[in-house]
């Protein structure tokens, strides 16, 4: 008898052990649900129409077409596409523009960075793959934003080859999103996340050598070269958009990166993100030799930036990095809950 009683005893204790790992699983399970309910595609939606977009801590890439492009090695900036990018949580694109004249569809918008040609896809031989346009970036936002209507995206726009006629590659690219015109705001003014969801908001770092005007140019997202190499004293410049609208600009590509990281967070801890100022901190850098390797030095940055704490109480604007995931994006789009 006392044998069995031993027997039933150590089966219960078994029994409670195991409905006791079943309910901390149980509520680790609810814990970790809980923690994920924001969606990397649709983050957004949880945020107050009436909030301005500067006011709005946005994920960022920096080149961010340059996820096929030869030589790699000094060029490349991104390992996700376009589409991987929106779906990963980045709303700002940083997007470089060419002009390429086509043997059968004359004057076209290609993406390069530097001297290198950006490609839609990977390939051995990455020099020979098909050359990346304007029309097919732009069918990924579209329908990305047509598939999570309380997205927007920001489209930041620059003339990248100096060699080109800036007029005509304006020209071109409103002609472009003239076929879209709905799904665009072009206005130089700051708007609010309710009126630009499901929009692309341009932002124009060219001269309006046509004379578009304000209400087609976007916002004016200029700035003077930062390419010092030595330590400045003030990382950031301040420009005006227009009369009552400023933008705020850490941008320093050359420096080292103990140094650029230190530039990062001198930006961050004196962000000047609010309602009527937009604040860009670029996390990319390209080193202070004379050849740089952009993977290398984001490995750094970016596990830095994942360890830095951001507070839920501060706008940190646009934080633009290279080598974007989802999890870096998710860290920073966080801190609007």
């Amino acid at each position: 008898m006392r044998r069995i009683y031993k027997q039933l005893l150590a089966f219960s204790l078994i029994i409670g052990m195991s409905l006791s790992s079943f309910h901390i699983t149980c509520v680790h399970a609810e814990e970790t649900t809980e923690e994920a309910t924001v969606e990397s595609t649709d983050w957004m939606a949880g945020i107050s129409d009436d909030t301005y977009l500067s006011s709005v801590t946005i994920p960022g890439t920096h080149d961010s077409a340059s996820t096929y492009i030869f030589p790699s090695f000094f060029l490349q900036c991104q390992t996700q596409n376009f589409s991987e990018q929106l779906a990963s949580g980045y709303r700002y694109l940083d997007i470089r523009l060419a002009l390429d004249e086509t043997e059968d569809e004359g004057t076209k918008l290609k993406f390069i960075h530097n001297f290198g040609t950006c490609k839609k896809e990977s390939s051995f031989l990455q020099l020979f793959s098909e050359t990346l346009y304007l029309e097919d970036v732009l069918e990924d936002v579209y329908s990305f934003l047509d598939e999570h209507p309380t997205e927007t995206v920001i489209f930041c726009v620059k003339a990248e080859n100096t060699d080109d006629d800036v007029s005509t590659l304006e020209s071109k690219f409103f002609e472009t999103i003239d076929k879209n015109a709905s799904k665009w705001y072009t206005a130089n003014e700051i708007p609010t996340l309710g009126s630009v969801r499901g929009k692309i908001v341009l932002a124009t770092r060219f001269e309006d050598v046509n004379g578009e005007g304000e209400g087609r140019t976007g916002l004016h997202f200029s700035w003077s070269d930062q390419n010092n190499k030595e330590p400045v004293i003030d990382t950031q410049e301040i420009t005006m958009m227009n009369d009552y609208n400023q933008l705020w600009v850490q941008d320093r590509y050359k420096y080292k990166t103990e140094t650029k990281w230190d530039a990062v967070v001198e930006s961050l801890e004196n962000c000047q993100a609010r309602d009527d100022t937009f604040s860009l901190n670029f996390c990319s850098t390209s080193g202070n030799g004379s050849a740089g390797h952009p993977k290398k030095y984001a490995r750094i940055i970016n596990k830095n930036l994942l360890n830095y704490e951001l507070s839920s109480q501060t706008s940190y604007g646009i934080i633009v990095v290279d080598f974007a995931n989802e999890s870096l994006a998710r860290h920073i789009y966080s801190t609007n809950f």
